[in-house]
């Protein structure tokens, strides 16, 4: 998925440490005032950067949208992998996933909420990069959704690619609803009924 950005700074740790500030930044900046209203000026000031210093780190505004949609879709894979690593049995597998995904979104719902609102203003080459990772996120589940029926499991529905979509963006509620959620539920109380409406209207349940 990534593409390089050009950097002057040859210390790769300083360029991760800084890069990090940035897209902290800018995450609070976009959410603000929206890409096109935002300016480097912005950013440079909330990441305690000068804003001349922040051209040795990324060339524009739309190197620093790249990698906050890069580090959000990363986030994703990471919670994937870790749940899964806990695991062997398939069942257990897809639904630690699944908590997985759901506990990113909680916990990282402003950069969720950006990345819905501010793709499509990402150069087209770099939306391509950002989409086919997420299409490859979404393959991973349906391989665990795969892995579930052929241990024995049962799905409602017939198309396995669908059940994957369903199980990756249906979480995402918490972060594009949060505003409503927050007043009428708690975290957990919207967490684990959530996990349960997807495992329902999937009709995904431990094999016997």
């Amino acid at each position: 998925m990534q593409r390089d950005i050009d950097t002057q700074v040859q210390d790769d740790d300083r360029v991760q440490e800084m890069r990090a500030r940035i897209i902290d930044s800018a995450i609070v900046v976009f959410r603000e005032r929206g890409f096109h209203q935002a300016s480097t000026r912005m950013i440079a000031d909330g990441a305690r950067i000068a804003q001349s210093n922040i051209y040795n780190y990324v060339r524009n505004k739309d190197d620093i949208l790249y990698l906050v949609c890069e580090r959000l879709v990363g986030l994703y894979k990471r919670g994937l992998d870790e749940a899964v690593a806990m695991h062997e049995l398939p069942y257990e597998r897809l639904t630690a996933a699944l908590h997985g995904v759901i506990d990113v979104m909680f916990e990282h719902r402003d950069e969720l909420v950006l990345l819905y609102n501010e793709t499509h203003a990402l150069e087209k080459a770099d939306r391509r990069l950002i989409l086919k990772a997420v299409a490859r996120f979404t393959k991973e589940f349906q391989d665990l959704l795969d892995a579930y029926l052929a241990a024995g499991g049962t799905l409602r529905i017939s198309n396995r690619r669908i059940g994957a979509n369903l199980l990756t963006f249906v979480p995402a509620i918490v972060a594009l609803r949060w505003w409503d959620l927050s007043i009428h539920s708690t975290r957990a109380e919207a967490s684990e009924q959530i996990f349960s409406f997807i495992l329902g209207g999937l009709g995904i349940a431990e094999p016997k």
